[in-house]
């Protein structure tokens, strides 16, 4: 049926649902909704995308990836009804989530590691229920959520919903702090922050007899704040880095393949490689995997171009299985050390080496709407770095 479309998406997606509409359950009903949700994506059709990525929950309800993708497409869209799900979906994915805290940490993450990234699981579906709530009229929900999402794992999407729930509920001095740290911290496209400078200005002088005076040292606070925390942080999960800086380069690194052959990362210097961190637990990786995919497609033409999965797990054996029930490439590597040597605390992680093995772009997470440019862009940078 796919093949009678000839790549068609409209096409595909009316033989498809014809085809589950005489045969509802079928074996290959994993893949179909996989199809169907792409051909939604390249139509524009978010109602589709929801509905197909909806089945797919049901199929696999423990998927955090899966439940993370589904709510993230809710979010997009202001239906009342839509918005009423996005609040149940939150709910749901808040319980699985202190579910999966409750397990033995793997033993190479150790234990720090674990609850930071525990803690960074429980921000993002904090982070969730409080934008759901604030979508709908809720901004007391929201200010309690965000608050803990922040306090889990400070993000600048967390901080400018906070601020926004502050301002529904008439406080100025919380909506400012909330602007303040969300300015601080690592942000997205240059346009909104723009925006938030415009609308943190605003409420600063609003506070401050019209005066702009030490609205720069209050962003600084929030900075220095930060990096302190995330000082702290670093040191807790790689006390040895410090030991270890100038005596091991990243090119030192071997890892065995899942086929048991050993590789040495040295042995691309002179190309761009770029290095996925990730691991079978880890829901947003699920979620990241075919954006990282696209972006490898796209210069698999390109011999000075190294794309190497890093997976983290504990238990080897689970990666081989899941590879293959996600039909994933089965081209990934065991991590032996270099994920700690960088500094590698959450997951998933991406860093581009440039050609003399230095790291030339670097992201813990994603943003689903500018990874996939992004990561093109500094991949195109450092080989333009490498020609020059």
């Amino acid at each position: 049926m796919i093949d009678r479309a000839g790549g068609e998406p409209g096409a595909e997606t009316r033989g498809l649902e014809a085809f589950l509409a005489k045969h509802p359950h079928p074996p290959e009903a994993e893949e179909i909704y996989r199809q169907l949700i792409k051909d939604a994506t390249a139509l524009e059709d978010d109602r589709r995308a929801v509905l197909y990525n909806e089945k797919l929950e049901t199929l696999h309800p423990e998927d955090l990836g899966q439940r993370i993708k589904t709510l993230n497409l809710l979010l997009l869209e202001r239906d009342p009804a839509q918005i009423l799900q996005a609040q149940r979906e939150a709910v749901e994915l808040r319980t699985l989530v202190e579910q999966k805290a409750k397990e033995t940490p793997p033993k190479e993450l150790g234990t720090a590691r674990w609850q930071i990234d525990m803690d960074r699981l429980r921000a993002l579906a904090e982070l969730m229920q409080g934008t759901a709530d604030l979508h709908a009229g809720d901004a007391a929900a929201a200010q309690k959520w965000l608050t803990a999402s922040l306090a889990h794992a400070p993000t600048e999407e967390a901080a400018a919903h906070l601020a926004e729930a502050c301002e529904a509920l008439h406080q100025p001095a919380a909506a400012l702090d909330a602007d303040a740290l969300a300015l601080a911290l690592p942000g997205t496209t240059i346009a909104e922050r723009a925006a938030l400078r415009q609308k943190a200005g605003a409420l600063y002088r609003a506070q401050h007899q019209g005066s702009d005076a030490g609205f720069g040292d209050l962003i600084l606070k929030k900075f220095d704040e930060i990096a302190q925390r995330d000082a702290a942080t670093r040191s807790q999960l790689h006390p040895q880095d410090a030991a270890n800086l100038g005596t091991r380069a990243i090119g030192d690194f071997n890892f065995t393949a899942l086929d048991g052959k050993e590789h040495q990362l040295k042995t691309y210097r002179g190309k761009v490689v770029v290095l996925d961190f990730w691991a079978t637990w880890c829901g947003p990786c699920l979620v990241q995997h075919p954006i990282f995919e696209a972006v490898k497609k796209k210069f698999a033409s390109n011999p000075d171009v190294v794309f190497v999965a890093v997976n983290t797990d504990e238990d080897r054996n689970r990666v081989k299985p899941f590879i293959a029930a996600h039909h994933w490439d089965a081209e990934t590597w065991f991590d032996t050390g270099l994920g700690g040597y960088l500094g590698v605390d959450s997951l998933p992680t991406t860093i581009v080496l440039d050609a003399k093995g230095t790291i030339a772009f670097r992201q813990a997470g994603f943003d689903e709407g500018t990874f996939q440019h992004q990561l093109e862009a500094a991949i195109t940078e450092a080989l333009r770095g490498a020609k020059g």
